[in-house]
């Protein structure tokens, strides 16, 4: 379901990707570096692991070995599954958070929200995505990726009709026929190292 489906004219220029920015097949591994503001750096494995259907949607599973996550595209449009979490003093709601569009124009936006209760109050937090950049060419620890979006996520919370910024939470790199990339924060970074794709 994930895996790049290239629609071609008779000269052979790409039409569509359907789903590209997400070929997570069964067995298919990445391995990203991650590094804090200390520069500090570590390593882990992303392994697909299959899929499984989640309130009549199919997902694939990509596991770290202690927790999985739960990743969709549904017609150019790339969705993460949250769980519910329950902490003292913080509760947030499961949804799907739609946080790529394949098919929108450079510099176009769109907005998710994200429903909490800290502290017993109920508030609505907002996420803005932005599209920053589409068909670039984007290097990555020594690796050079095309057809690369490039989307900046803020976030604001939500009173009432007005929504009040809480300031960038990050950028996101997804490269065609690999899937996410590289995330630039204020504190941290996150870059794939190498992937396999089977």
């Amino acid at each position: 379901m994930y895996a790049c489906r290239k629609e071609r004219s008779l000269e052979g220029t790409i039409i569509d990707y359907h789903c590209g920015y997400a070929p997570y097949s069964a067995g298919s591994s990445f391995t990203y570096q991650y590094t804090n503001s200390s520069g500090d750096t570590s390593h882990y494995e992303l392994l697909v692991t299959g899929d499984t259907t989640i309130n009549g949607h199919l997902y694939s599973v990509l596991s770290d070995g202690s927790a999985d996550q739960f990743v969709r595209c549904d017609n150019g449009s790339y969705f993460l599954y949250e769980q519910a979490l329950s902490l003292p003093d913080y509760q947030l709601e499961e949804g799907d958070r739609l946080f790529l569009h394949d098919n929108y124009s450079e510099g176009s936006s769109w907005n998710d929200t994200v429903s909490v209760t800290i502290a017993g109050v109920e508030q609505t937090g907002l996420l803005q995505y932005h599209m920053l950049k589409k068909e670039a060419v984007h290097t990555v620890l020594g690796n050079d990726y095309k057809d690369v979006i490039v989307v900046r996520q803020d976030a604001a919370v939500l009173i009432g009709e007005t929504a009040y910024p809480a300031g960038t939470i990050a950028t996101y790199y997804y490269a065609l026929g690999v899937g996410y990339i590289e995330t630039a924060s204020p504190t941290d970074t996150i870059r794939l190292q190498h992937y396999a794709i089977r």
